[in-house]
């Protein structure tokens, strides 16, 4: 049975690079404007030996996202592209029925695709383009509009994941392209119950000093 790092390099990495993403590693990246990217990342959930099961996981991570969650070493940081596991938004790329693992409705697993004994590894590639092409690869470059991405942290819909409270998600995708004054009527929403508000605060007003580029 193929591998799945050979079986990604076979099947997955050629259509994404016909989208566009730049393959490193087991890792795929749509880049967009101001260092921002959406990550593509194939991750292996092992459960029957006769199988290859996986989860397929987006996440769409702003360069100012990356900035505060590593702003302690962000000098050494910044040139490392993130993997799935950072971001503002995520979600998990579902398998059709013929190519998922077969779990109870409801698990937590339900997200697995699978290739191995009764299910071809041609036949789950050509359902995972088929979903990449029409619906992930067009999310990831919708989201990767910064414009877009606010408005769907502040509405919230139920199937995708959002790692920031809509006040703190507005800072951070506005703090590099609006001058300081005009970033204090968004900090004046940040949800201050949340951890570190105070310190996030700060550094947004020294890091929108430091980086006035509005547009």
């Amino acid at each position: 049975m193929i591998s799945q790092s050979a079986w990604r390099r076979r099947y997955v990495v050629p259509v994404a690079k016909e989208a566009g993403l730049v393959p490193e590693g087991g890792v795929l990246r749509m880049l967009g404007e101001r260092g921002d990217c959406a990550v593509l990342e194939l991750q292996a959930h092992p459960m029957d030996p006769k199988l290859q099961s996986f989860f397929v996981r987006v996440s769409v991570v702003p360069l100012t996202e990356r900035a505060w969650t590593q702003r302690q070493h962000w000098d050494q940081a910044k040139d490392h592209l993130p993997g799935s596991g950072f971001g503002m938004l995520g979600w998990e790329v579902k398998p059709p029925a013929g190519v998922a693992f077969d779990v109870p409705g409801g698990s937590s697993l339900d997200g697995l695709w699978t290739y191995g004994a009764g299910v071809e590894p041609e036949e789950c590639a050509e359902h995972l383009a088929e979903v990449l092409r029409d619906h992930t690869f067009p999310a990831m470059r919708r989201f990767l509009d910064r414009d877009v991405l606010a408005a769907e942290m502040r509405q919230r819909s139920s199937h995708l994941r959002h790692h920031r409270p809509a006040g703190w998600a507005a800072v951070l995708l506005n703090v590099d392209r609006v001058a300081p004054v005009a970033l204090e009527h968004l900090l004046q929403a940040v949800e201050t119950d949340y951890p570190l508000a105070d310190e996030f605060v700060a550094w947004a007003q020294e890091y929108a000093a430091r980086h006035n580029t509005p547009d």
